[in-house]
């Protein structure tokens, strides 16, 4: 079964990214597919196409790599954004937590008034 890239109008509809391991595969039904025509017609029949197929399918390659570096960084990068939000939160916490014990200590309890308790 030939490898088939489901492509979208729209890029943020874009699913399906190509891997390099998906290029070896394009690249190995390509070839099949060569010598089917290779055995039918001679070699003749793709002398001038085949240059060009293998040089699209290293440009697809480097992109393929470009790409796998860069979705990894983008996830090292969302982590990192993760980390930091809840780093922002647990400090908002603390902070309402020490904005209540210095309030609290702020007050006298109990209330002395000229030194004598009320009570």
């Amino acid at each position: 079964m030939p490898f088939q890239l489901e492509i979208s109008r729209d890029m943020e509809e874009y699913e399906q990214e190509v891997s390099v391991v998906d290029v070896y595969d394009i690249a190995s039904e390509i070839g099949k597919e060569f010598e089917k025509i290779i055995d039918a017609y001679g070699t003749e029949a793709v002398t001038s196409l085949m240059p060009k197929v293998i040089n699209a399918l290293e440009h697809l390659e480097g992109l393929a790599t470009k790409n796998e570096r860069e979705n990894t960084t983008v996830q090292e990068l969302k982590a990192r954004i993760a980390q930091l939000e809840s780093d922002k939160v647990e400090k908002a916490e603390d902070r309402q937590r020490f904005e209540k014990v210095s309030n609290f200590e702020g007050l006298q309890f109990p209330q002395l008034y000229n030194g004598v308790l009320p009570w």
